[in-house]
């Protein structure tokens, strides 16, 4: 929704929208695979990807939810590739829609 509601925010970019599901998923899965499926394990992974995509500058809120999906459903590491794959199908149609508007442009940077 943000890539086509809000397509200038920051959190709307390419960097924000890959490297925020890729992190957030992955370090799910690290989580989950160290702790296992709990209240623990969910409230820790959230407080945990959000830190990390503050700090490395991809904040996307919707990729907080993949990591709650992915302990949630106790997913293996081939939960990754779906994920990633549907980034890059959300920015890619985005990039099109967006940008058979005049006034619209997107993204309006990449990195």
């Amino acid at each position: 929704m943000l890539v086509f509601g809000a397509h200038k925010g920051l959190l709307s970019q390419p960097r924000h929208v890959i490297g925020g599901h890729l992190l957030s998923t992955t370090c799910a899965i690290i989580i989950l695979s160290l702790l296992g499926k709990s209240v623990f394990s969910l409230v820790f992974a959230l407080a945990f990807v959000l830190f990390l995509m503050a700090l490395t500058e991809t904040m996307h809120p919707p990729a907080a939810a993949s990591a709650l999906v992915a302990i949630n459903n106790e997913v293996t590491w081939n939960f990754l590739l779906p994920i990633i794959f549907g980034a890059l199908v959300v920015v890619f149609i985005s990039t099109i829609y967006n940008n058979a508007f005049r006034a619209r442009q997107y993204p309006t940077h990449w990195f």
